[in-house]
């Protein structure tokens, strides 16, 4: 009898274990359905005008199209600070380039970035996440020093050896690695940044491109290639700085719709990578579960007041794509609200994972926006510059602050400093109203809004300029 009832004992002991692990199993199995994987999707220089389901007839983006398709196009998003390093530091800790100190280009070293200023791998990663980041880096921390940057996988970033078709391949292992729970992965693509090498007749970094055909063949040029009237005067100092740099001073109208024909390549190219990440997600199985963020770092002048490169904050260099996308579950909408990438990404991701976002940051939580369309969360948004040779600053600073219906663009030096545009009526800024009497109400609304707002968030370029 004792034998039977330690039997049982023992039998009744084990299905209660069995029963407990599959109870645990089945809630840490449905935690990780209820949190989504997020994939960024971050192409570099690229304007937002620059995708076929913008209404840009000269290219083809399916796999572009296909996210907008599956989600919220937002037509109205910014970058932080239309320079690489700026932008990409604001990305990635949630805070403006006035914020981090990091308003001009800067190297991949150890000690620039503080320790109290938490980076988008780590806040993922202690949030329980899995992290990963494929392509380029352009931060400045070094790639190695994952327990600052916070993400575990980290792989072709090296800007001598990183190869925008390597990119894919190394985001599917990481997808098919972390398939049964949640990740955040972000792929960071050069193109098409690759037309500054293009521009200046040498290599390109990732891809060739053959001859641009006859101009007659090309796109047309857009209505405001010309070098528009009252323009602030450091503009073109800021563009006569490196003749490497911009080396379009001069050029002729058929040459700029070469121009636009070659970077038209070059975006095509990256979104044929970007559609083989996009099939990893299906292969892998995680298509539905996944939220996906595309984006870029900044713009590109495409041609627009006789402008290649970024830095200025006319709409081509500063305005950039923003698509939140979940592929098969979420139908095709667009959003006309003010987006900010450098201070929105981190609040959102957070915002859809349940993860706690930093109490320090001031961006939007733009799920909430998806969640509810009509609610509003910004209607006023401010933008900087700081003109740069690379990590060379050149003492020329800029704010725009971009509201519904206008844009005020001030630099901190020049005879003419302010351009205020209605973009209603004037989407290509070539009519400065700010040189205009009967509109100095709005121009003094404009100046004391970035007065306000300087002084609300400790940005002391309004005390040094207005």
């Amino acid at each position: 009898m004792d034998t039977i009832c330690k039997t049982l004992y023992y039998l009744m002991t084990k299905l209660f274990q069995l029963l407990v692990w599959i109870c645990c199993g089945t809630a840490a199995r449905a935690q990780n359905m209820e949190r989504p994987n997020i994939l960024i999707i971050m192409t570099d220089q690229q304007t937002a005008d620059a995708m076929s389901v913008a209404g840009n007839k000269d290219l083809r983006t399916p796999a572009m199209d296909q996210l907008a398709a599956n989600g919220v196009r937002f037509t109205r998003a910014y970058c932080a600070q239309p320079l690489c390093t700026p932008s990409r530091t604001a990305i990635f800790s949630g805070k403006m380039p006035f914020e981090t100190g990091f308003v001009g280009n800067a190297p991949e070293k150890d000690g620039l970035w503080p320790d109290s200023l938490l980076m988008m791998g780590k806040i993922m990663a202690d949030g329980g996440y899995k992290t990963g980041y494929v392509g380029k880096w352009h931060l400045p921390v070094p790639v190695s020093k994952v327990s600052q940057h916070g993400f575990q996988y980290i792989q072709n970033t090296r800007f001598q050896d990183f190869n925008d078709g390597a990119t894919p391949s190394f985001c599917a292992r990481f997808i098919k690695e972390n398939a049964r729970q949640p990740f955040l992965l972000v792929a960071s693509f050069l193109n098409p940044h690759d037309i500054c090498e293009w521009a200046r007749g040498e290599a390109l970094k990732m891809d060739v491109l053959g001859d641009a055909p006859p101009p007659e063949e090309c796109p047309a040029l857009p209505a405001n290639w010309r070098k528009p009237a009252n323009e602030p005067e450091m503009i073109r100092k800021q563009q006569r700085s490196n003749a490497r740099t911009y080396p379009s001073i001069g050029w002729t109208g058929n040459q700029w719709r070469q121009y636009r024909w070659a970077y038209n390549r070059l975006v095509e190219k990256v979104d044929a990578h970007i559609g083989q990440v996009l099939y990893a997600l299906k292969k892998y199985g995680v298509e539905r579960k996944t939220i996906i963020i595309f984006t870029a770092d900044h713009g590109d002048g495409y041609a627009g007041h006789s402008w290649n490169q970024k830095q200025v904050l006319y709409e081509e260099a500063a305005k950039v794509p923003f698509i939140v996308s979940r592929l098969g579950q979420w139908k095709a909408r667009t959003d006309d609200m003010l987006v900010c990438n450098g201070t929105d990404i981190i609040p959102t991701i957070c915002g859809f994972s349940g993860v706690k976002v930093p109490a320090y940051l001031k961006g939007l939580d733009i799920s909430k926006r998806i969640a509810g369309p009509g609610t509003l969360l910004r209607d006023t948004l401010v933008i900087e510059t700081d003109f740069a040779d690379n990590e060379e600053l050149l003492g020329i600073s800029g704010r725009a602050v971009i509201t519904r219906n206008y844009k005020y663009i001030v630099y901190s030096k020049g005879r003419i400093k302010e351009q205020l545009f209605d973009l209603e009526k004037d989407p290509g800024e070539i009519n400065n109203l700010a040189v205009q009497p009967r509109y100095k109400k709005e121009l003094r609304t404009m100046r004391r809004y970035l007065k306000t707002w300087c002084k609300e968030n400790g940005d002391p370029f309004a005390s040094h300029t207005l």
